[in-house]
C-alpha cells in the first residue's frame, strides 16, 4: 500500500475529534460533482441515499490496550494510597475517558479496496497485475478511479455493516457522472476513465443484481476501440480488449446481441493476436489463460440467445423459420468443431502470477470447464449434434467423438448431458476453494446446474429408490451448494443470494418432473439474471 494512502489533513483530524461529521461524501479534490442522480440511465433510484450517509464517518470505537493499562496502575496507586495515608483518590479526575480511536471513512474504503476487493475481483493476484497497476498508480490523481474503489469497497461491505450500501450508490453515482462529464475528458486519461468504465459496469450487479449495465459496455467498447494499437498503449489495448471478451460473455447469455452495440469476437480479435510469440503468455486478471475460450463462449451465447428468442416466438413454423434453425445449427456445428480442437497453451509458454493462492494449473483447470461447458450448452439447445455423436458415457472421449451408430432417446440424452455435468463440476472440484479463480466459477456452476437431474426412481437399481447415478447428482449438487455457500462469505454480496435462489428454482423444477429445463428459460420467467462473474 502506498505510505500516502494514510496521510490526511490535520484539519479533518480536528474535525473527527470534535466529532463533526463532515457535509461531503469524501474528504479530497475530486468531489466536483454534486448531483447523485442517474447519468447512464441504469442507476438504482438515488433519492434518499444522502440522509443518514455523510455521518457515518465513525466505523466503531475500541479502548486503546496501552490505556486500559493505565488506569489499572492508578487504581493500584489508589489502594496504596488509600491504606496508607487514609485518603481516597478520585480515579476518574487522573483517567478521563479514553477517546475514540479515529477513522478516515475514504481512508478505510481505500485501504479495504486494495487489500480485499481486488483479491475478490481476479482471478488471480499480485504486483503483476495490470488492473492493480493501472489503480495503483492513478487512483490518488484521479477523480473518477478514486470514487469507483470507494463504490466498489462500500458494496462489499454493505452487507455486514448495511449503511454501506447507500455509500456505495452514491460514490457509484459520482464516478459515472466524471465518465459522463465530457469538461474531464482532457485531464482525464483515457486509460482511467476506461478502466473505470469496466468496472462500474462489472459492478453495476453489486448494488442492484439484475443491472446488468450494457450502457456502460457500449461506452467502454467505444473507447476500446479508440485506443492506439500500437506504441506504448499496445499491452494496455490488449488488457481492455480481453476484459470486453469476458464481461460480453457474462451478458449475453442474458441479453440481446443489440445491446452490445458494435462489439464483435471477431472484430476485436485482431487487436489481441499481435503479440510478440517469443514472450512468455501473461494470463488476464479475469479470463486468466482462457482469451480464445472466452471468446467461444462468448459466440456460443450470442447464437443461442438469438436462436432462442426466435424460436419462443413461432406458433406456426414457417419456411423463414426452417432457415433460421438451419442456419443456427450449421453455426453451431462450427463452433463445437472450434470447442473440441481447442488446446490450452503450454504452462511452460506461461508467464507465472506470482500469486501463491492461485496456480497456473488452476487456471487451466479453468479453460477446461469452460470448453466443456460451451460442449454442454450446445448440445443442450442442439440435440442434433449430441445426436450425431452419440455413444454411451465415456470420460476419455468428449474431445474426440466417434459417428453415431444409434440415435439416443431423450432419456439416453439427458443422462449423458447429466454425466458431463457432473464431469466439469469434478474439474471444478479439483481446485481449492482458496484459489481466486472462485470469481469466475459461479457462471460454470449455473450452466451445470439445470442438467443434475435424478434418475427416474421406477428405473433405480435394487428396488430401493435410489440409484448410484441419483447419488452422483445429489453429490454434485451438493458441491454447488456449500462452495457458492461458502463464497457467499467470502463476497457478501445481494448477486450471490440471486444466483444461488436461481440454482434452486432450478432444482425445483427438475425434482417436479418437468422436462428440459434449461437455466436461461429460469433465469429470464423468475427475473432471475445477474453478472455470474
Amino acid at each position: 500500500m502506498p505510505d500516502q494512502l494514510f496521510d490526511f489533513q490535520a484539519s479533518s483530524e480536528e474535525s473527527f475529534a470534535n466529532n463533526e461529521p463532515s457535509t461531503t461524501i469524501s474528504h479530497n479534490a475530486f468531489l466536483g460533482c454534486t448531483s447523485a442522480e442517474s447519468v447512464w440511465g441504469t442507476t438504482s433510484d438515488s433519492s434518499g441515499i444522502s440522509s443518514g450517509v455523510d455521518a457515518m464517518f465513525f466505523l466503531g470505537q475500541r479502548r486503546l490496550p496501552d490505556q486500559n493499562l493505565a488506569l489499572s496502575t492508578l487504581l493500584e496507586r489508589s489502594n496504596s494510597t488509600h491504606s496508607s495515608s487514609g485518603l481516597q483518590l478520585d480515579v476518574g479526575t487522573l483517567a478521563p475517558s479514553p477517546p475514540r480511536e479515529l477513522h478516515h471513512m475514504p481512508t478505510v474504503l481505500s485501504e479495504h479496496f486494495f487489500r480485499e476487493v481486488i483479491t475478490l475481483y481476479c482471478t488471480w493476484d499480485s504486483k503483476s497485475n495490470t488492473m492493480r497497476n493501472i489503480v495503483e498508480r492513478k487512483w490518488q490523481s484521479s477523480g473518477v478511479l478514486h470514487h469507483t474503489i470507494q463504490s466498489m469497497a462500500a458494496a462489499c461491505l454493505s452487507e455486514d455493516f448495511p449503511h454501506f450500501a447507500p455509500i456505495a450508490a452514491k460514490e457509484h453515482a459520482y464516478a459515472l457522472q466524471y465518465i459522463q462529464d465530457t469538461s474531464s475528458s482532457p485531464s482525464t486519461p483515457n486509460e482511467e476513465k476506461l478502466l473505470a468504465s469496466t468496472m462500474l459496469g462489472h459492478t453495476a450487479s453489486w448494488l442492484n443484481p439484475q443491472n446488468l449495465a450494457t450502457d456502460m459496455f457500449r461506452v467502454s467498447c467505444d473507447m476500446v476501440r479508440e485506443l492506439p494499437p500500437d506504441g506504448e498503449n499496445a499491452d494496455s489495448k490488449s488488457f481492455f480488449s480481453d476484459t470486453m471478451d469476458y464481461w460480453a460473455m457474462l451478458l449475453v447469455y442474458l441479453t440481446d446481441r443489440k445491446n452490445l452495440g458494435t462489439y464483435s469476437t471477431e472484430t476485436e480479435a485482431s487487436s489481441t493476436g499481435t503479440s510478440d510469440p517469443s514472450q512468455p503468455i501473461e494470463p488476464h486478471p479475469y479470463s486468466g489463460l482462457s482469451r480464445e475460450t472466452v471468446k467461444l463462449l462468448t459466440d456460443v451465447g450470442i447464437l443461442i440467445f438469438q436462436y432462442r428468442k426466435h424460436i419462443s416466438n413461432v406458433k406456426f413454423m414457417t419456411e423463414r423459420d426452417l432457415d433460421v434453425f438451419r442456419q443456427s445449427l450449421r453455426d453451431a456445428r462450427r463452433f463445437e468443431r472450434r470447442l473440441l480442437a481447442h488446446r490450452t497453451p503450454h504452462l511452460s509458454l506461461v508467464k507465472d502470477t506470482g500469486d501463491p493462492k492461485t496456480s497456473l494449473v488452476h487456471l487451466q483447470l479453468i479453460d477446461e470447464a469452460y470448453r466443456c461447458t460451451g460442449l454442454l450448452q450446445l448440445y443442450r439447445v442442439f440435440p442434433d449434434l449430441l445426436n450425431e455423436r452419440y455413444a454411451p458415457w465415456d470420460e476419455e472421449h468428449i474431445l474426440y467423438p466417434v459417428p453415431s451408430e444409434q440415435v439416443p432417446s431423450a432419456q439416453e440424452r439427458q443422462i449423458w448431458l447429466t454425466k458431463l455435468a457432473i464431469h466439469i463440476l469434478n474439474i471444478l472440484r479439483e481446485i481449492p476453494f482458496e484459489s481466486r479463480t472462485r470469481s469466475v466459477q459461479p457462471f460454470i456452476m449455473v450452466s451445470s446446474a439445470s442438467e443434475l437431474k435424478h434418475e427416474d426412481l421406477g428405473q433405480a437399481d435394487g428396488g430401493l429408490g435410489v440409484s448410484q447415478f441419483s447419488i452422483e447428482v445429489a453429490r454434485a449438487r451438493k458441491f454447488i451448494s456449500s462452495r457458492l455457500a461458502a463464497y457467499t462469505h467470502i463476497l457478501s454480496l445481494r448477486k450471490i443470494r440471486v444466483i444461488f435462489e436461481l440454482i434452486r428454482s432450478i432444482w425445483s423444477a427438475l425434482d417436479a418432473g418437468e422436462k428440459d429445463v434449461y437455466w436461461l428459460d429460469v433465469a429470464y420467467e423468475k427475473q432471475l439474471g445477474t453478472m455470474m462473474g
